[in-house]
């Protein structure tokens, strides 16, 4: 593991300065796994508080803060399209999507279609995914600061043993758990809780569904009632269309969250229990 990294951060720092300055994480997932290995090292600084990577409006106080980070990472143009203008000649701001440490699957269609050359960009919500930006912010900040290496792979590796371990918790039920979603962002808790995507309302969280999808829903349903995972903001009076529902508003964002563990927990918790409810 280590080696990996080793290879991959020599090729990143390359021409790359930095002095004791911050490090800056974009966005809150990727800041509550910075807080996990920086702890009692460093207090990580998240740039987009109370902002999704879709929706992004820099303030003065953000570019300012861009400016003096010794390294900003940020999760990549595909996820956060708005920073790139500032980032993309920025020689410390590393995306993590670019970097080839994740395993990243395609977008998929309403209809549960891979979409070609797209790539679902909420890469977290997979434990391995969320273990291996661990060691990679590890790696990096070790980099730029080698009297705290130990620390930060200590920290990395508690991360990665409790967080392969939270997920193992669900791994040994085998049933068939068919779901909906309001909108796409749920696949990489798939494997981990064995789920099965059935389709979403739309492909888009802020736009409407179109009624031909809610027919195709309910034409295909996975069960006599479904479970749909969807964020608060949905409008009932778009879902109560899909007639027998167990209804999970859930965040894959975990804004609320300050723990990256208890967060995933939560979430997978709270995921479980709308499918297991709406089997009943």
């Amino acid at each position: 593991m280590k080696r990996f990294f080793a290879l991959c951060i020599s090729a990143l720092f390359a021409g790359m300065t930095w002095a004791q300055a911050p490090l800056v994480v974009s966005t809150h997932p990727i800041y509550l796994i910075s807080k996990k290995v920086t702890q009692g090292i460093e207090e990580p600084v998240l740039l987009l508080d109370h902002q999704s990577g879709h929706d992004v409006q820099l303030t003065p106080l953000n570019r300012k803060t861009i400016k003096e980070a010794s390294l900003v990472i940020w999760l990549g143009k595909a996820h956060e399209a708005p920073l790139e203008k500032v980032l993309k000649d920025n020689p410390n701001a590393i995306s993590i999507l670019d970097s080839g440490i994740i395993q990243a699957l395609p977008l998929r269609s309403p209809r549960g279609v891979a979409l070609k050359d797209t790539v679902d960009t909420h890469v977290w919500l997979d434990p391995n995914n969320a273990v291996r930006i661990g060691f990679f912010i590890a790696a990096l900040r070790s980099q730029q600061h080698p009297e705290n290496k130990t620390a930060y792979w200590n920290n990395a590796k508690k991360f990665a043993s409790e967080m392969l371990f939270a997920s193992q918790r669900y791994s040994g039920d085998s049933a068939d758990r068919g779901y909906w979603a309001y909108h796409d962002a749920y696949q990489y808790l798939e494997r981990s809780l064995n789920l099965k995507f059935a389709g979403a309302m739309t492909d888009d969280p802020h736009v409407a569904p179109t009624i031909a999808q809610i027919k195709y829903l309910n034409d295909h349903r996975p069960s006599k009632k479904v479970c749909l995972l969807a964020e608060s903001s949905a409008s009932p009076s778009q879902y109560k269309k899909l007639g027998a529902i167990t209804f999970q508003s859930v965040d894959e964002s975990l804004a609320k969250q300050q723990d990256f563990v208890v967060a995933w927990q939560t979430l997978a918790a709270q995921t479980q229990a709308c499918v297991v409810n709406a089997r009943k």
